[in-house]
């Protein structure tokens, strides 16, 4: 993690994801920026984060390790997203880790200085339990898509993920968020490739027929109707 020291970043990125609106107290007086690389922790699992973060730029995986040989992914997040409200701002343990995809910056709030200011911000509180709500149905979808044929979850990932027809995620990431071992995923894109849904790039996968895709996507609803 490294901290940014640039008012004017911060500034910039809090009127751009509209961050003010989450809370009375003014963020920009509280707020500072921080980095993080590829692959390093925001949060881990057991041990109590010191900030609040808001991710602005970048993306991040919010995972929990079921047992001591896997580890299920829950949550695939992107700006402007609130990170540690379930569990840092309350001082508890976090049952969950969160771990960068790509590089990320946050907006982040120190909760030694401003916890307490935070949970009696009706304005913030309001939005944290409209988050949480969301977030339980999250769980609820999460559990239900883990019964998806595993065609169905890529199509949907890449349909969520692709610039412009281009799908460049890491495989080893799609893997974990889809929770599929890497070599069921790698038959996948295998059988996507052969039916001239994808085409292999030198450092994408290039959408040759997104029909294809989307009738995938939509397999599961229409086997159970």
């Amino acid at each position: 993690m490294k901290k940014i020291r640039d008012v004017q970043q911060l500034t910039a990125y809090v009127k751009l994801h509209d961050l003010q609106n989450y809370m009375d107290s003014d963020i920009l007086a509280m707020a500072s920026l921080q980095s993080f690389e590829k692959d390093e922790h925001l949060i881990q699992t057991g041990t109590t984060s010191d900030f609040l973060y808001f991710l602005v730029e970048g993306s991040v995986m919010v995972y929990s390790y079921p047992s001591d040989t896997q580890n299920i992914c829950i949550d695939f997040a992107t700006p402007a997203t609130p990170l540690g409200e379930a569990s840092s701002l309350w001082g508890l343990l976090p049952k969950s880790s969160v771990k960068a995809v790509t590089k990320c910056i946050c907006v982040s709030i120190p909760l030694n200085k401003y916890r307490s200011a935070l949970q009696q911000d009706v304005c913030f509180l309001q939005n944290i339990c409209q988050l949480l709500s969301y977030r339980l149905n999250s769980g609820i979808n999460l559990a239900n898509s883990l019964t998806e044929p595993v065609e169905t979850r890529l199509a949907k990932f890449i349909l969520a993920h692709h610039d412009n027809g281009k799908f460049s995620t890491r495989l080893t990431t799609c893997a974990s968020i889809l929770n599929v071992s890497y070599r069921h995923l790698l038959r996948t894109i295998t059988n996507f490739r052969d039916a001239q849904i994808l085409e292999k790039q030198k450092n994408y996968y290039l959408i040759r027929d997104r029909q294809a895709l989307e009738e995938l996507a939509d397999n599961l609803s229409h086997s159970t109707q």
